[in-house]
């Protein structure tokens, strides 16, 4: 979970999100489309004909599409802005369950505080960033000792916040190395099975990390079976896997043929990372149709990311 920049307008989706909910004022969200339609269940079966209960499946990006004024997207926001604000529209819109990269400038008992007045469920956060914003140290050669102190920061949030998930960021390829994150990804399941919380890694295209470690699905999947830890698994991007070079089939069969690896799933448009319905390079009715048809694919989360 790494966004770009986040592209803003003053669509028609707050008009329709105004009219479902009164009570609410702008400005509110971020890159919403005729999506909105579908915040209920029944709107998502109506639009995709799947089965899917938006209320249980999806989570939203409270750092990507919930922000607190369009100057924000334009100028390089605070990636999580007042954080009770997020939380509340999402709750507004429908959604029981959030996700957010990191959730790290605001305190544990912020976090805490805010949460009790909603019905939401974290489902994801990432491990922090590195001191000079480095894409995390899994990979780095030497760096173990960085590596634990932001894997430790991790968990203490997914285990005080109940947060199922953590990703692992890779680090950047230029000082990686396999045997570095082979031996750290142990370790970290080790860890984080005594607290039950899911290990994932993901590949992250180089347009939005250069030079980052992960960089390639067949990496990841080698590195994957190497590590051999049933609570290390892949977080699978439409997103990125799209800009890599494949198509809406091969992302589906990708899918079908990892399935047992895959413990999480995130979905937005190409080139900008827009809504899912927007133009690009993924078709996503088709996605969704195709995960919620499959007995290997209709359990896991989805996490919204545009």
């Amino acid at each position: 979970m790494f966004s770009l920049p986040i592209f803003c307008s003053r669509s028609s989706a707050f008009r329709k999100l105004s009219r479902k909910y009164p009570g609410i004022t702008p400005p509110l969200i971020t890159s919403i489309s005729p999506m909105i339609p579908s915040l209920s269940s029944s709107g998502i079966n109506a639009e995709y004909g799947g089965v899917m209960d938006v209320k249980k499946k999806y989570a939203y990006n409270i750092g990507t599409m919930f922000v607190d004024d369009f100057k924000e997207c334009a100028d390089g926001y605070d990636p999580l802005g007042p954080l009770g604000r997020r939380l509340r529209d999402a709750n507004n819109a429908g959604f029981r369950s959030i996700e957010v990269a990191f959730p790290y400038n605001w305190s544990i008992e912020e976090w805490e505080k805010q949460l009790i007045s909603y019905p939401l469920h974290l489902e994801l956060i990432n491990t922090p960033l590195g001191p000079n914003k480095e894409p995390g140290f899994a990979s780095t050669e030497g760096g173990t000792e960085r590596f634990l102190d932001g894997l430790q920061q991790g968990i203490r949030y997914c285990k005080a916040l109940k947060c199922p998930r953590l990703h692992i960021m890779a680090g950047l390829a230029e000082s990686g190395h396999d045997i570095s994150f082979i031996e750290n990804l142990q370790k970290a399941s080790e860890m984080l099975e005594s607290e039950g919380i899911i290990g994932l890694i993901e590949v992250i295209s180089g347009g939005v990390i250069p030079g980052y470690f992960l960089d390639n699905f067949p990496k990841a999947l080698e590195l994957l079976q190497k590590i051999g830890r049933e609570n290390i698994k892949l977080q699978f991007d439409s997103f990125h896997l799209n800009c890599l070079g494949y198509s809406t089939g091969d992302i589906i069969q990708l899918m079908n043929d990892n399935a047992s690896l895959i413990g999480y799933v995130q979905v937005a448009q190409t080139p900008n990372r827009t809504e899912i319905t927007s133009p690009g390079g993924v078709d996503h009715e088709k996605l969704f149709k195709h995960i919620s048809a499959s007995p290997k694919l209709s359990h896991l989360t989805i996490g919204l990311e545009f």
